[in-house]
């Protein structure tokens, strides 16, 4: 039995029932959502035969890296410090999700939801799913209960998906540092 790969995370969720009547064409626009296309840079950058001049570049490039990483690393904390107070914590993998949800949602019903993948540079993405199980989970707040969903991708673009995969490999590079990191220091 293939075990499913899985990643357990905290991100920004928004789900939006979708109208039987309207699921052909959220399908329609969320397939056929906007390619993104690497920029025809060629022409915004003539190219330079004398190495001497390619020998600076290269060196002021070296000098902006760190800087440039530095400022990466701030946005990322930027974002997951913001992501913490609109996000919902989920499981993600390959065929679909599992999250908590403050409302119960109709067993098949479909949904249109927008995640927020925490990457360099952020992603929201939009897709259709289908609510597969809807279960309430009892628990320590008996006042506001919450329901555990687990949805299937119906419709989603194969980009997204590319991305959501790159958001699961991350993730769990990130999981693993953090196992090893705690595993060497003395404690």
């Amino acid at each position: 039995m293939a075990t499913r790969v899985h990643v357990d995370a905290c991100l920004p969720l928004r789900v939006r029932p979708v109208a039987s009547g309207e699921v052909a064409r959220r399908r329609k626009a969320v397939l056929g959502g906007p390619q993104v296309r690497e920029p025809n840079t060629s022409s915004l950058y003539p190219r330079y035969e004398r190495m001497d001049v390619l020998g600076q570049i290269v060196s002021r490039l070296e000098g902006l890296e760190a800087k440039i990483d530095g400022l990466v690393a701030l946005v990322l904390l930027e974002q997951q410090r913001r992501a913490r107070h609109e996000a919902v914590n989920l499981e993600l993998h390959g065929e679909g999700l599992t999250f908590r949800w403050p409302t119960a949602l109709t067993l098949h019903e479909v949904m249109e939801l927008d995640l927020g993948l925490m990457l360099f540079p952020p992603r929201e993405i939009t897709f259709l799913a289908q609510v597969e199980q809807c279960q309430i989970e009892e628990g320590e707040d008996a006042v506001q209960p919450h329901y555990l969903v687990s949805a299937r991708f119906i419709a989603i673009n194969e980009a997204d998906r590319d991305e959501i995969h790159r958001f699961m490999i991350n993730a769990q590079r990130q999981q693993r540092r953090t196992t090893s990191d705690s595993r060497k220091t003395p404690g």
